[in-house]
């Protein structure tokens, strides 16, 4: 198995929506919808997942749900995996974005890695890549990281709720 960390600190694949890294710089982001504490087990996955899929329903957002609630159980599962525990998911909606955020308290980047095809884990990080418009990472001085997947939203015309 051969592992590289991921080359930019911010911006992994494609480009992030240009509200969101300034957003992070200062953590003036106000999140749509935050799930807090969500622990050392892979319960927090299933709750993850769960809140993910009630959120996108809310927005009428029906069409991300799938890829989405895979994103967020694959960044959730590194989170647990290593770094002890997210501490929490943001999901947030603007204009034609959908931004999934998990927060951790290791200060250590994501690291993509090529598995062997008998593998059963290392391929996390290459579904957050195939699934999402753009994926990356922030250190957050001192007090972990953010990792952050986005998705091109589908209009979602005269259903859920959106900010602006």
């Amino acid at each position: 198995m051969t592992a590289h960390l991921a080359r930019r600190q911010s911006v992994v694949r494609g480009e992030a929506p240009w509200w969101l890294l300034p957003a992070m710089e200062d953590n003036l982001w106000e999140p749509v919808a935050e799930l807090r504490a969500l622990g050392r087990t892979g319960a927090s996955v299933k709750v993850a997942r769960d809140f993910t899929v009630t959120t996108l329903n809310n927005w009428g957002l029906d069409e991300l749900i799938c890829d989405a609630r895979l994103v967020v159980s694959e960044l959730v599962s590194n989170a647990v995996r290593h770094a002890g525990e997210p501490t929490r998911l943001r999901l947030l909606h603007r204009a034609s974005h959908v931004v999934c955020a998990v927060f951790d308290p290791e200060d250590r980047p994501p690291v993509v890695t090529e598995a062997d095809h008998l593998a059963e884990s290392g391929r996390g990080l290459w579904l957050v890549e195939s699934l999402s418009r753009s994926w990356g990472w922030r250190l957050q001085e001192g007090r972990g990281k953010l990792v952050w997947a986005a998705f091109t939203a589908p209009l979602a015309l005269g259903r859920g709720r959106t900010s602006a």
